[in-house]
């Protein structure tokens, strides 16, 4: 009989516990007062519950082409003024005349500082226009989008608790960086787009 109760009761608790168990997919992100947060690579759906802040996208190539023959060396024509960054996506410019081949979510694996690159796919490109996502700030002020640094146009967003916004979905492959603003910072979940 006392075996029983106790399986009884372990088969209850058991259900009781699965029952309430609820699952966390995503944890909000805070952007502090004055600091950066690096979202990663686009696209991405952002929605702010509370504070106010700006967010931008981050990427370079601008004038740069790059030449390789099916592998993973990918040679640029000069030292790049925006850096490719470890882990950001790299691509052909969408406006590009030359032969560009680089598979979808092709990521830079290592950057030499100068005008070496390797992707995490094969690539063949014949002095072709790149793009590709740059590191986010890490310090400072944001900058105004300018052809010497990798941020782009701003979206400010302001929000509170009592007044929430809509998701923003950002389209774009380049990476995604959040500035939170002068009172009290931003706080958001960011989900793929429509997921949420």
């Amino acid at each position: 009989m006392k075996k029983i109760l106790l399986l009884a009761l372990g088969v209850l608790f058991g259900t009781l516990a699965a029952a309430n168990a609820q699952v966390v997919t995503k944890q909000p992100t805070f952007a502090a007062t004055n600091s950066w947060v690096d979202l990663a690579n686009g696209p991405t759906e952002i929605l702010p519950f509370e504070g106010n802040g700006v967010v931008y996208t981050a990427s370079g190539g601008a004038g740069v082409t790059g030449t390789s023959a099916g592998t993973t060396a990918l040679t640029l024509s000069g030292t790049p003024g925006v850096a490719p960054c470890i882990g950001c996506l790299i691509t052909c410019a969408p406006t590009n005349t030359a032969a560009c081949s680089i598979p979808a979510n092709t990521t830079v694996t290592a950057y030499n500082g100068t005008t070496g690159v390797t992707t995490s796919a094969n690539t063949t490109v014949t002095a072709a226009s790149l793009t590709w996502g740059a590191a986010c700030p890490t310090s400072g002020a944001p900058l105004p989008p300018s052809s010497t640094n990798a941020i782009g146009a701003p979206i400010m967003v302001r929000t509170s608790a009592t007044s929430p916004t809509t998701g923003i979905p950002m389209y774009t492959q380049a990476r995604i960086c959040v500035y939170g603003g002068q009172q009290a910072g931003l706080t958001l979940v960011n989900f793929p787009i429509g997921a949420h």
